[in-house]
């Protein structure tokens, strides 16, 4: 590790802890000594995640028929698993400052980005049984957090990174590598250290970028870094929008993913109905999903 990665690893104390009834409900829905109760009395001492989580629970992301009205109800309809994927998802989406108007990076866009992987890894997962759906999603949300720590410790290098990237030259990932001296990858294994996350959720947020990861054979981290490939295909890039560029043929190893899915509008369309129900609906989306 290099000298500008363990200076920025350092910073991670500056940054704001992981809600603490988020970081609750992470063990609460793993122990199956809990009641539906004991995790709604948890959930609703903190009104607005309570808000939060009843919202999603009636919306078209889940597309109950039955009207969920309180936090034990949303409990027993989703399940404890669900719960804890919407409570951190939401937690999560709302602990990090909001874009300015003149920064090039949009945080609607990287929701958007980071959704769109949660949703389809979700999919990926229920149909290969190679990682438990629920915590395929939360990795999904997770995959990209350590870009949100370099944006908030090295906010002018990681603003010159973005500027690059929107040239259509190279990717973020390979910017920010270059320009700010950090990989956020790196960066999100060390923040899922900080605020305790299990250790398969951090191996996943690590690797999502490791090209020898594949479906068959790493589990939960193979279905984020296949996952991963597949939304940024279709030019939903983390953070940024480029001109929509001429479709190129879908991988052969993708397919799977795409069969899982039922296509990138669909995932689209899901995941701007999370996005919508945690945090408000999006001031920006893509141009266009290919």
């Amino acid at each position: 590790m290099g000298r500008e990665t363990t200076a920025l690893l350092d910073r991670i104390e500056e940054l704001p802890p992981l809600p603490a009834v988020a970081a609750r409900v992470m063990g609460m829905a793993d122990d199956n000594r809990t009641s539906a109760l004991e995790l709604a009395q948890v959930l609703s001492t903190d009104q607005a995640l309570t808000a939060k989580l009843i919202k999603i629970s009636n919306s078209a992301y889940y597309g109950f028929a039955r009207r969920v009205s309180t936090v034990r109800e949303a409990v027993l309809v989703l399940g404890f698993k669900q719960v804890r994927q919407v409570a951190v998802g939401a937690s999560i989406m709302n602990t990090f400052r909001p874009s300015r108007p003149d920064e090039a990076f949009d945080l609607d866009l990287f929701w958007g980005h980071s959704v769109a992987v949660a949703v389809a890894a979700e999919a990926v997962a229920k149909r290969t049984r190679r990682a438990k759906p629920e915590d395929a999603f939360t990795a999904g949300i997770l995959h990209d957090i350590g870009r949100l720590v370099i944006r908030q410790v090295k906010p002018e290098k990681f603003e010159a990174a973005v500027a690059l990237a929107q040239t259509g030259q190279c990717s973020l990932h390979a910017a920010e590598l270059s320009i700010t001296g950090v990989a956020h990858d790196d960066v999100g294994r060390a923040l899922g250290e900080k605020w305790k996350f299990p250790a398969h959720l951090i191996d996943a947020v690590a690797g999502h970028h490791d090209p020898r990861l594949t479906l068959e054979d790493d589990g939960l981290s193979g279905i984020i870094a296949q996952c991963n490939r597949w939304v940024l295909h279709y030019g939903l890039y983390c953070g940024y929008d480029l001109e929509p560029a001429e479709p190129t043929p879908l991988p052969r190893d993708l397919e799977v993913i795409e069969q899982a899915c039922r296509g990138i509008d669909v995932v689209l369309d899901r995941a701007f109905s999370f996005i919508e129900s945690a945090s408000g609906t999006p001031n920006r989306w893509y141009a266009a999903a290919g």
